[in-house]
């Protein structure tokens, strides 16, 4: 590679972090978001169980018509510094660029349609097993954000850069991810695949009826 082409790729490389700084500071709701869960996750280690008990998803309650709130309030609740981080760690990242792309707006109706379509598809998978075991986690919402990756990347795909294999890098992503959660213990796949599906589905329809144009240079 001679000197010019060296130029070339830090040009890119640079252009492309500038375009990240200036995503992450104009995304507010994503911040305003991730900002909750780490206050909420903090009051929730002063004020211990009690508090986690009664706001947690909990399917049994849900199907005897009780307690509604919950498949809302345990999108903020987390079980660990760890699982707040992985979480936390792909809302930076990711939430920041789908914000930028749907908008402010159309970005809450994505996260919170997305994490209340997970609850809902792990209530349903909860009767269909009759184990109902109580839930908490942000996944849900956070898969419905990749989902709408999904969407934002095959709508723009014609501009991405040659050679980024995205749309591949975006498969296995989501494919080693619905993996490790029917391998790993104690992971709520049905609530990641719903919120999923729940993510692709709203994306689609935002991208439609707001005949959204991605340009792509974000996500290069």
């Amino acid at each position: 590679m001679n000197r010019s082409e060296n130029d070339e790729e830090r040009e890119i490389t640079e252009a492309f972090w500038n375009k990240q700084i200036s995503i992450l500071k104009t995304s507010y709701i994503n911040t305003i978001i991730i900002i909750l869960n780490i206050v909420i996750f903090i009051y929730s280690l002063a004020a211990g169980n009690t508090f986690v008990a009664k706001y947690d998803h909990r399917s049994d309650l849900l199907v005897a018509g009780l307690d509604y709130y919950r498949i809302i309030t345990s999108m903020f609740l987390h079980s660990d510094l760890e699982h707040l981080f992985s979480n936390m760690l792909a809302l930076f990242f990711v939430g920041a660029n789908v914000e930028h792309d749907i908008g402010h707006i159309p970005y809450v109706i994505l996260y919170f349609l997305s994490g209340i379509a997970g609850n809902l598809v792990s209530t349903y998978y909860d009767c269909l097993t009759g184990q109902f075991i109580p839930a908490i986690g942000a996944s849900g919402a956070v898969f419905g954000v990749v989902g709408a990756v999904v969407v934002i990347v095959f709508f723009g795909r014609k501009k991405l850069r040659k050679g980024s294999n995205l749309m591949l890098r975006l498969g296995l992503m989501i494919a080693l991810s619905v993996y490790s959660g029917f391998t790993a213990d104690n992971i709520d796949n049905a609530a990641h695949i719903g919120g999923l599906i729940g993510g692709i589905l709203i994306t689609l329809f935002i991208t439609i009826a707001g005949r959204k144009n991605y340009t792509m240079e974000e996500w290069l």
